[in-house]
């Protein structure tokens, strides 16, 4: 099976599909490049090492028969930070080392995973076998543990009356199997119909619904506000019908003022289900240092 990471129990990295999701929501995968995709897997197989950037030209694109150079890398770098960053991870996952290379901390918890939903299923699978009875007495063939509620045991005419009480007892344990899966359902079926994105809706810009990527204090909504439609001036953006906005500015993902601010906002146009399909993604950064 394919090797699948789980980035702080929140993103899921799929190297098979070049994808990065959120583990909640399946519909929020983004694909990258090849090169990206390589660059991501070799800084985890490396976590906590810093990679020179000799390593990644040619892990990454000489021995692939591509041209490497620094523009690529920092241009993939960047992109992987814009991805993680779309998803909802709001401090520095890739660290540069100036001159030198790029490192993940070791802090950042990353673990190997099988297919999170596979895996998901066959626990669930596995809870309601060890709900099911054990095996009628006098039965043949010992593997046979799980049995057919839905078919009524037959019934030998010189059965005992003791094994009537354990027929009783199966039928009672199909009714709580039936109720546990039932409300099982329900709850399946209330998380489908709510929506996340209501917790992110901040404004209307123009005819343009204002989302962040993490959720924004009230107190702190109108300067949140201002920056987007600062944004949207310098950079000369309109709103369209039927599109959506997403921004987020350092200013609110920062524990620490730096003194100079990275923005991001993405400009999406929306299905027929109000979801985001095809997006324009625009990013401003002015500091004076930039990474090497």
């Amino acid at each position: 099976m394919p090797m699948v990471y789980l980035i702080e129990n929140q993103i899921v990295f799929n190297p098979e599909e070049n994808s990065l999701s959120l583990l909640s929501d399946d519909e929020s995968k983004i694909t990258v490049s090849n090169p990206a995709r390589r660059i991501l897997l070799l800084l985890i197989e490396q976590q906590g090492v810093v990679v020179q950037r000799e390593t990644f030209f040619k892990k990454v694109w000489d021995d692939y028969g591509l041209n490497a150079s620094n523009n690529n890398l920092n241009h993939c770098i960047s992109k992987l930070r814009k991805v993680i960053s779309t998803l909802g991870y709001q401090n520095e996952f890739i660290v540069t080392v100036p001159k030198v290379g790029f490192i993940i901390r070791k802090e950042i918890i990353i673990e190997t995973c099988a297919n999170k939903i596979e895996t998901q299923v066959l626990v669930e699978n596995g809870d309601e076998v060890a709900k099911e009875p054990d095996n009628v007495p006098g039965e043949a063939m010992p593997d046979d543990e799980i049995i057919n509620h839905s078919v009524a045991p037959q019934q030998n005419a010189t059965e005992p009356e003791p094994q009537k009480g354990k027929y009783h007892h199966y039928f009672i344990m199909s009714i709580l199997v039936t109720a546990a899966l039932t409300v099982w359902a329900i709850f399946i079926f209330y998380n489908d119909m709510s929506d996340p994105k209501a917790d992110l809706e901040i404004a209307k810009i123009g005819s343009c619904s204002l989302y962040a990527t993490a959720p924004v204090s009230r107190s702190n909504k109108s300067n949140f506000i201002q920056l987007a439609e600062d944004f949207l001036h310098k950079n000369n953006i309109s709103c369209k019908p039927g599109h959506i906005l997403i921004f987020q500015s350092e200013l609110f993902s920062s524990p620490i003022n730096t003194g100079s601010v990275r923005e991001f906002l993405a400009q999406c146009s929306t299905d027929d289900n109000h979801k985001a399909s095809v997006c324009i993604s625009y990013y401003t950064n002015d500091r004076t240092t930039h990474d090497q």
